[in-house]
């Protein structure tokens, strides 16, 4: 599989787009392995990294580029979930993992061309999280490529990662929470920004009407809801901490194609971070 990566060239395809996620089933080389809280950093960098080592240029474009809206906004379409597994000790560094798989699922707003080239980024591969304090490694032993969800004009979902949804106020980030009023409008133009950049990549005519389609969300389950803050760009002097919020469920009324990419590309700000990664709820 790897000596045919170099064969493909995402820049080249990306013409129709297409919803893909993928399920990763990890084992770790060690017994009990200890990972830190903030692993979201280190997954994004080794996505970026297997992206890049297949396709350099398609690479370099999403890291530094990405899909640009007036050359102000960029967007990289793609989000990954928390990791899932079941957890032994831990402290507020980190966790130690009993179970002998953990699941990671990963989700583009991409080409269908690509489905292949995705699978041979993932398939064998060794994932290494490791900070000061830990030093986690795990193999991928199986890929498993998901069912595309089905969505409605009025979609049903549930954040399963934390969202990250902020209002600028002094040039700095003000995070809102899902009850907030402010919530939805900035959560729905950033969809909209999302889709946009799309379009224009793909070359196609944008509708003149498309800002005046009803977009609207609908918090319908907020009991459980849980805040996190998350370090991104760890290690750097220009780190950055986030603050997000998961385990809450809303009604999303749009467009489908809107709400498709959303749910594969990632809801809200840094998704390519591993931010607001969900699921749709039967």
């Amino acid at each position: 599989m790897k000596n045919h990566l170099h064969c493909i060239s995402l820049r080249s395809i990306n013409y129709l787009i297409y919803n893909m996620r993928f399920k990763l089933h990890l084992r770790p080389t060690s017994s009990r392995p200890r990972i830190m809280w903030n692993y979201h950093y280190p997954l994004s960098t080794f996505l970026y990294a297997k992206i890049a080592l297949a396709d350099k240029n398609y690479g370099t474009f999403l890291h530094d580029t990405g899909y640009k809206l007036n050359n102000k906004k960029n967007f990289k379409h793609f989000t990954f979930s928390d990791l899932r597994c079941k957890i032994g000790k831990s402290d507020t560094k980190g966790f130690e993992v009993v179970s002998p798989l953990i699941e990671w699922t990963v989700s583009f707003y991409i080409d269908k061309a690509a489905e292949s080239f995705i699978v041979g980024l993932f398939q064998d591969q060794e994932i290494q999280l490791f900070d000061k304090f830990h030093d986690a490694k795990f193999v991928i032993e199986r890929v498993e490529t998901l069912p595309e969800s089905v969505i409605l004009t009025t979609t049903k979902l549930k954040a399963t990662s934390a969202m990250v949804v902020a209002e600028k106020l002094n040039d700095m980030d003000q995070y809102l929470e899902p009850t907030d009023e402010r919530f939805s409008k900035y959560l729905i133009d950033g969809l909209r920004d999302k889709y946009l950049s799309a379009m224009i990549e793909r070359g196609e005519k944008i509708n003149p009407d498309f800002q005046h389609q009803e977009i609207s969300f609908k918090l319908t389950e907020s009991s459980n809801i849980k805040s996190r803050k998350i370090t991104i760009k760890d290690g750097k002097s220009s780190a950055t901490e986030v603050r997000g919020f998961r385990n809450f469920e809303f009604e999303l009324t749009a467009p489908e194609e809107i709400i498709k990419v959303g749910l594969y590309g990632g809801m809200g700000k840094e998704a390519s971070q591993g931010f607001g990664f969900c699921e749709v709820v039967s």
